[in-house]
């Protein structure tokens, strides 16, 4: 048997919640007086002005906005960056300037006869 098909007794309560739905809520006269009277006078205050408000939407961010929210901000936009430009780097670099100097020392030995045509030179 659960909570739930327990007989559930509000402990002598009853005749209070009687009461209170036997009574219908109302505001007082004063209170409806001073909400009617401040709505007048905000009615008449944007009737004087004369200008209307017309909501718009805000605009949708970019796709460079949203790109740069999903992946975390500036901190992981600039590690992309250094990380893209690095790839760049070491992908044009050429291989005397990845290797040791005893390493391009022995790239030279093995073929003597590689020339690399920089700006129309022969080096």
């Amino acid at each position: 048997m659960s909570m739930s098909d327990k007989e559930q007794t509000n402990g002598g309560l009853d005749a209070f919640f009687e009461a209170a739905r036997a009574q219908a809520p109302a505001p007082s006269p004063d209170l409806l007086a001073r909400v009617l009277a401040d709505a007048d006078a905000t009615r008449q205050a944007h009737s004087t002005v004369g200008l209307v408000h017309v909501h718009t939407p805000a605009p949708r961010p970019g796709i460079a906005a949203r790109l740069y929210r999903l992946l975390g901000g500036w901190p992981a936009m600039a590690g992309l960056a250094t990380a893209a430009l690095t790839g760049i780097w070491i992908g044009t670099a050429l291989p005397e300037g990845l290797l040791g100097p005893d390493d391009a020392t022995y790239l030279v030995d093995i073929t003597p006869e590689m020339t690399f045509d920089l700006a129309g030179g022969e080096f």
